[in-house]
């Protein structure tokens, strides 16, 4: 059977099941106001100690899925070493074993306000959740995109196949396509592998998001490293398409159905044709997330990615806009701006009290592993919802 995907029965059938589920301890918090929510990582669940890109997807039980790219593990102590014999002085001594390791991707199932970790491998030799035995670290891994409820009762996790084409990581950092899995809510395990019908560099399923009609999937190049240079001369992101969000449409579930695009004027079926439907002005990168809500389409963006210091807040009564900013947050690093950044801002799948929750990642810019690379969230106003005087309080008017 070829495994040009089109029917989630011919997505069965391509691509191993690879690296058996890891069961970890919950970690539990008081409660899942923004506060509680900024300290998860504080607590290292599943010994995860940082983590980026945070995506949270709701689950029909009550559950949540959390999706994370890098997450950093710390290893457990070696095993002590003993001899019989006496040491032989053969050159300089063994480096010391590491002391934590970087997972390209890992879940995280939210009961209530417990999380427990979803990654393979073992204690001693933990792996990815996603695509493990494909994963060479550094060189070609897989980063989670969104993931959304097919027709068929089960959840599809969209995910960017990346490869490193320079001398370190993170310096000519290529996507190669969108692979799809599929996840079996009783065990959270993934059951089968494949392609997306549109499984190019577009990346479409960046976003999803549903309405009582339809599933969209919005695109994003996600080429952030060694391209064109960014304020301070370091290639970052590739800026002839990093503002560029086109978006693709199926029946809603239907998510192996041929899509249509939207094309400036209607949906159609070349992808070709697609066009960028955020607003691009002043908006050199758009990794936006879009979520259908009380009638209407919203989206967060974190602008700019690493070089914004600004959330927008954007809503249209249409999946392709035209899209209106109806606010911004200002999106405060966690130490000095000339050490520290942030990017990628995402929607929290409830709300607090009348406010959306809105989670924003952070790090270095020299990328040293510390308590900085944990997420934090904050609240953000609904369309409407707030007097000017107050917004001007809470937000950038």
């Amino acid at each position: 059977m070829a495994c040009g995907i089109t029917t989630a029965l011919t997505v069965a059938a391509c691509g191993a099941i690879d690296g058996p589920l890891v069961p970890t301890a919950a970690t539990c918090l008081a409660d899942l106001r923004p506060g509680a929510l900024s300290t998860l990582f504080d607590r290292e669940p599943g010994q995860i100690i940082a983590a980026d890109y945070q995506r949270a997807v709701a689950l029909p039980d009550g559950r949540t899925l959390w999706l994370f790219q890098d997450a950093t593990i710390r290893l457990p102590p070696a095993p002590p070493t003993t001899t019989t014999t006496m040491p032989v002085d053969d050159g300089p001594p063994e480096p010391p074993p590491p002391t934590d390791r970087v997972l390209h991707n890992i879940g995280m199932v939210q009961t209530g306000t417990c999380f427990e970790v979803l990654r393979s491998g073992t204690a001693a030799d933990p792996r990815p959740w996603l695509f493990p035995a494909e994963t060479i670290q550094y060189g070609h891994w897989f980063w989670p995109l969104d993931a959304t409820m097919g027709s068929d009762g089960k959840l599809y996790v969209f995910v960017a196949e990346m490869v490193e084409q320079g001398p370190l990581y993170l310096s000519a950092t290529v996507p190669l396509g969108t692979r799809v899995v599929g996840v079996d809510l009783a065990t959270m395990s993934v059951d089968f592998v494949g392609h997306p019908p549109n499984d190019g560099t577009s990346l479409y399923g960046f976003s999803i998001t549903n309405d009582s009609r339809w599933t969209y999937l919005y695109g994003q190049c996600h080429r952030q490293f060694g391209w064109d240079p960014g304020p301070f001369g370091i290639p970052a992101h590739d800026l002839t398409c990093a503002a560029d969000v086109p978006v693709a449409r199926v029946p809603r579930g239907h998510l192996f159905d041929p899509p249509a695009y939207w094309d400036g004027h209607r949906w159609q079926p070349d992808p070709s044709r697609a066009v960028a439907v955020m607003p691009t002005q002043g908006r050199g990168v758009n990794p936006s997330q879009v979520r259908w809500d009380d009638g209407e389409f919203v989206a967060v963006t974190k602008v700019d990615d690493w070089f914004g210091s600004t959330i927008y807040l954007d809503r249209a009564s249409a999946a392709q806009g035209p899209w209106t900013n109806y606010a911004r947050l200002p999106a405060a690093p966690k130490c000095a701006a000339a050490v520290c950044n942030t990017y990628f801002a995402s929607w929290v799948p409830w709300n607090d009290g009348h406010d959306y929750l809105v989670g924003l990642s952070h790090n270095r810019w020299d990328g040293r592993l510390s308590a900085v690379n944990r997420p934090t969230f904050m609240t953000a106003p609904k369309p409407g919802t707030h007097a000017l005087a107050l917004r001007c309080e809470l937000i950038t008017c």
